[in-house]
């Protein structure tokens, strides 16, 4: 009888101790995840100078790879509707090794069912006025154009967006339709950021791009002036971001140890310099 209480005491121990392992591993993914989440919503809004908010971000253990549901850019302040940019969902092809390394190596990035809103404002609109917001790179650099010590940078090989629809809300005109539409069924973008680039620059060179694919592909169908707008700022904030957009690539570094725990550390530590501001 003494026996069969020791045989159950020890299972007992076991699997508390079971639990208590499982336990912290998901706690651990659950921290990675906020983690992930802040530095993607806090990049955007400080490229972007708007509230951007994702439903859910999660990241993969095993192979890296992260998926971002709802993705949700804020207009700027004064115009009418919530949003110049909403995503269903991304997917974030990396692995450990190539979030473990800096600059972080991304493989691929989807952004499927995009919806994007131009929004006219007197002379302007959302996106003229957010292109010209951004900062300039003398903003962001240090004086050596090296990243701090703990900043991350960012380089990814492939962008690839699917589904985007875009709606332009003009200044009503008696008689006209205030509201024209576009649909672009793909758009790639490829070698993206470097050793100098931080994951908000990259931000900004993704929107600069997908708001010069927009006056491209909408002349014709969009007014002039308001095509003609957002290609001028398109390119004043590309000339001014191309020396901070260069940047060579380093392998991607291996994770320390083979636990997983001391993996789920090294990726949470190693995280955190994506948020962290770069020294001036």
């Amino acid at each position: 009888m003494a026996e069969k209480t020791k045989k159950s005491h020890g299972t007992n121990i076991f699997i508390a101790v079971i639990v208590v392992i499982f336990l912290v591993v998901i706690i651990g993914f659950v921290s990675i995840d906020g983690m992930l989440k802040y530095a993607i919503q806090s990049a955007i809004a400080k490229q972007l100078n708007v509230d951007a908010s994702a439903s859910k971000v999660s990241l993969s253990f095993l192979s890296g790879n992260v998926t971002i549901s709802n993705l949700k850019i804020s207009n700027p302040p004064g115009y009418q509707y919530k949003h110049v940019f909403e995503a269903n969902s991304i997917s974030v092809t990396t692995s450990i090794g190539g979030l473990l390394s800096n600059p972080i190596e991304i493989k691929d990035i989807t952004i499927d069912g995009v919806s994007i809103v131009i929004e006219q404002k007197g002379l302007t609109n959302n996106v003229s006025d957010m292109l010209k917001s951004m900062p300039k790179p003398q903003q962001t650099e240090t004086k050596t154009t090296e990243p701090a010590k703990n900043a991350k940078s960012v380089h990814i090989s492939n962008v690839n967006l699917k589904n985007i629809g875009v709606t332009a809300k003009l200044l009503p005109v008696p008689g006209k339709s205030d509201a024209l539409t576009l649909k672009i069924p793909s758009m790639h973008m490829s070698d993206l950021g470097g050793k100098k680039s931080s994951l908000g620059e990259v931000v900004g060179k993704i929107f600069a791009a997908i708001s010069s694919e927009i006056a491209t592909k909408g002349a014709g169908i969009f007014p002039s002036d308001l095509t003609g707008s957002i290609q001028q700022n398109v390119g004043k904030t590309l000339e001014s971001a191309t020396e901070t957009m260069k940047g060579l690539l380093k392998p991607a570094d291996k994770p320390a140890g083979n636990s997983t725990d001391q993996g789920t550390q090294d990726v949470t530590n190693k995280l955190k310099g994506l948020f962290e501001k770069k020294k001036n």
